[in-house]
């Protein structure tokens, strides 16, 4: 198929995802967060670029799918990327693929999503929306490019309260950057507020583009992450991880803290899908729209 492609969560022995498809109405995104991965595969990833054609395309690939399979948009870049304000693409994949009765989990950072409201009730759609920390400034750091902490949390509010199933992802959990429970339960308490189901977390993941962009923006630690993950980590599928016990603590205690807030739990991509209480992702929460 041309764009609507079988998940492959880079060969990862880790990964607890259902069988699904991917599809990226984008290549590159313009949120330009310091610890994402895609970047280290995606030429220019910073400069987003529609894909040519990409509407044609998926009508073919459309004929060879099962529609059974959930489509997860989007996974190496996000569906409502900033120029998806003015193209509007991934508007006009949503009604292509709920007209054709697909399922769809739209994983993104971006309350522009609201704006696809209407058509995201007439569909089996459920989203996934991303907030990694409460601090605006710290926000501003990880994520220049992407709509603030505020912003989503009052997303995944409306998005709840017209019916739609949200999930939330608080990943990646940076040592030293994010990591502060007590922090992260004040974060956890907003997003159960604002009406998220289900919570999947993870933790950073070193590649030496992302690495080496932590550090500029957090020289004080730059020594401090090179232990942990250079000397003490664990080389895992090309990527650096923190070692299993840290790890393992980590993802506990945000579960414990998730369960207390009435969430639903999940990791990505860590080893620890025994501690799963419900479908990684968060395409258990598609429902049955409008139509």
């Amino acid at each position: 198929m041309s764009v609507i492609r079988e998940f492959d969560p880079w060969k990862s022995p880790l990964c607890t995802c259902p069988p699904k498809y991917s599809l990226s109405p984008y290549t590159g995104c313009g949120h330009a967060c310091i610890y994402c991965y895609a970047s280290s595969y995606i030429r220019n990833f910073y400069k987003v670029r529609p894909k040519k054609n990409l509407l044609v395309r998926i009508k073919r690939d459309l004929r060879k799918i099962d529609k059974n399979k959930v489509i997860s948009i989007a996974n190496s870049s996000d569906p409502y990327t900033p120029p998806e304000a003015e193209l509007k693409l991934t508007r006009d994949v949503l009604k292509i693929l709920i007209s054709a009765g697909c399922k769809i989990l739209l994983v993104t950072k971006s309350d522009l999503v609201l704006r696809d409201l209407g058509i995201i009730k007439r569909g089996e759609v459920s989203v996934s929306i991303t907030v990694t920390t409460l601090n605006e400034r710290l926000a501003k750091v990880l994520e220049p490019g992407a709509p603030s902490p505020e912003r989503r949390i009052k997303a995944i509010r409306i998005l709840s309260r017209e019916g739609v199933g949200v999930s939330v992802r608080v990943d990646p959990i940076i040592p030293l950057i994010n990591d502060d429970f007590r922090e992260l339960e004040k974060l956890i308490a907003e997003l159960s507020k604002a009406g998220a189901k289900h919570l999947v977390t993870s933790t950073y993941k070193a590649k030496p583009d992302s690495l080496a962009r932590i550090v500029r923006a957090f020289p004080d630690h730059a020594q401090k992450f090179r232990e942990l993950y250079l000397n003490e980590g664990e080389r895992i599928s090309g990527y650096w991880y923190l070692k299993k016990p840290r790890r393992l603590d980590l993802i506990k205690e945000i579960r414990s803290i998730a369960f207390s807030y009435g969430l639903t739990f999940a990791s990505c991509r860590e080893g620890f899908g025994y501690l799963n209480t419900a479908v990684c992702d968060g395409s258990h929460l598609i429902s049955h729209g409008l139509r």
